[in-house]
């Protein structure tokens, strides 16, 4: 048992992106009982919250501590973040979700939850911008911030669970935040990935540098970000998301992703990005004609496809490339990545059809929760052993 302690806590992406894989799964699925009423709730944190909060800093809170305190060996050449500090960190972050679902189904405090809930975002962030400062890696400081302020927005919801200050700041500010996340560090990993593997395939094919389009990009998508914030309803909101929408995709464009259909792995990747863009647009145009583009379809467009299928994908290729494993897809990660799809995309297209709502958030539940927990299968026994040399 020691040695496999060991091992699990020897790296950020194991015991943290296990856990993450694990608890998207079983949170979806509670979330369709709870929806549904087959779950009973009691406590004071209504289902909506829960489910809203838990997804966004629960599950990504836990895929970006495994990614960054993993990639930030790389980015700095330090050791990675590991053993007691590390394993001190996870019990920090399932001490967040046990006292949060206690605060749904029993009489556990929520002010208590958002005490215990609140602490892990600064704590990841403190060991990683240690790293990232220690190394000298001024460059990744950019995401040292953009962590600090997805961190600030778990904090307003729970000052507004708790009664001190209520806002609904915390979803926009930190969903955006995730957008702008995405889009830089997306913009780093699809072009690189996608032109190495097309240079082992022998294809001599040439991946854009950063240019003009891509730094317009990013910056349309922050400021569309911080206006999604603080303007909500505002046609200028409205504007600058459909075109920050519209420059990812340009972006996109540039990255030869039709030639990377046989590898999914790849693809999938710029089918994620592809959701960013499209999701930004959708959002933009609920603003605009919201009789016509409801809100829901383009918010969860950006969670359960967007965020989903990437992290899905980032979580895989870094388990198998931080482990000695081949980057390609079997069969059973396939399936994963089908499902994931599936019901993001279904979560997406549920409220054109309001008549059948019930019934597509159910299955596109046990879809997506399913894909992840089947994703969570795969990635356990990988997480416990030692790196195959």
């Amino acid at each position: 048992m020691a040695s496999v302690m060991k091992v699990l806590f020897s790296s950020g992406f194991r015991p943290f992106f296990f856990s993450a894989a694990l608890f998207a799964g079983l949170g979806i699925l509670s979330w369709v009982g709870l929806y549904s009423s087959w779950v009973v709730w009691e406590g004071a944190l209504d289902p909506l919250s829960w489910h809203a909060h838990e997804m966004i800093f629960g599950y990504l809170g836990a895929v970006l501590a495994g990614f960054t305190l993993t990639a930030v060996a790389n980015w700095t050449g330090r050791p990675p973040v590991s053993g007691v500090w590390l394993a001190g960190l996870f019990i920090l972050w399932l001490a967040g979700r046990v006292s949060m679902a206690l605060s749904l189904v029993g009489d556990f405090p929520v002010s208590t939850a958002a005490l215990i809930d609140v602490g892990f975002i600064p704590a990841f962030i403190c060991l990683f911008a240690r790293e990232v400062i220690g190394g000298g890696n001024k460059r990744n400081l950019v995401v040292v911030a953009a962590v600090s302020v997805f961190g600030s927005a778990n904090v307003l919801f729970c000052l507004d669970v708790i009664g001190l200050y209520e806002n609904e700041l915390w979803l926009h500010l930190g969903l955006g935040t995730i957008a702008v996340l995405l889009a830089l560090i997306g913009g780093r990993i699809i072009p690189t990935f996608t032109g190495n593997w097309l240079k082992a395939q022998g294809r001599d094919v040439s991946i854009p540098a950063m240019g003009p389009i891509d730094k317009v990009g990013i910056l349309l998508t922050a400021l569309s970000a911080l206006s999604w914030t603080f303007l909500p309803e505002q046609g200028v909101t409205a504007a600058l998301l459909v075109v920050a929408g519209g420059a990812l995709l340009l972006r996109l464009t540039r990255w030869q992703g039709l030639k990377t259909v046989r590898e999914p792995l790849i693809a999938c990747l710029h089918i994620a990005y592809a959701f960013l863009g499209f999701s930004l647009i959708v959002i933009g145009l609920s603003i605009w004609v919201p009789e016509d583009v409801p809100a829901g379809g383009g918010l969860h467009l950006l969670t359960a496809g967007t965020i989903g299928l990437m992290t899905v994908v980032v979580m895989c290729r870094a388990l198998l490339g931080h482990t000695g494993r081949a980057l390609k897809s079997t069969p059973l990660l396939i399936v994963v990545l089908g499902m994931v799809i599936a019901g993001g995309v279904m979560r997406f297209l549920a409220p054109w059809w309001p008549e059948s709502y019930a019934t597509f958030i159910t299955v596109s539940g046990f879809t997506w929760g399913g894909g992840f927990l089947l994703f969570a299968c795969y990635v356990a026994p990988i997480v416990v052993r030692p790196r195959d040399c």
